[in-house]
């Protein structure tokens, strides 16, 4: 004997289950704006103003040419050969003396500089105790 299935009636849109995510993600919300920060409660110090330390008036470019050779504000310092830059060590140090280490200092290599030489220059700066240190394009401008 044959048993008759029930045909399935078209459910249609059912709201109930929107409803109730809805109403879900609204309580959501409403609990986790309770704990957040707004900007005026985060603890920023802005810089400047009238306490805001000496002006520094001296810059220092260190100068990185294709070949290897090192200037210092323009003036050639050390040759390819010289990989301690011993003389480029001492003039910065006795700037970051007089001046503090605040006083930035530009290093410019040119775009065929390589890379080996250039670290040669950082190490040079990071034994100076040159705190202010800048990348600069020698191409722009």
């Amino acid at each position: 004997m044959r048993t008759k299935v029930p045909e399935e009636a078209e459910l249609g849109f059912q709201i109930t289950p929107m409803v109730d995510i809805v109403a879900l993600l609204i309580m959501f919300f409403m609990c986790c704006a309770g704990s957040v920060k707004t900007e005026t409660q985060i603890g920023v110090t802005l810089p400047g103003g009238a306490d805001s330390g000496h002006v520094v008036d001296v810059e220092v470019y260190v100068g990185i040419k294709p070949d290897g050779s090192i200037t210092f504000n323009e003036a050639p310092i050390a040759n390819p050969e010289d990989d301690r830059l011993i003389e480029l060590r001492s003039k910065l140090k006795s700037i970051m003396q007089k001046f503090g280490e605040k006083t930035p200092v530009f290093i410019q290599p040119d775009p065929g500089v390589v890379h080996q030489r250039v670290v040669n220059v950082l190490d040079a700066c990071a034994a100076s105790g040159v705190k202010n240190l800048t990348f600069q394009d020698v191409t722009a401008g």
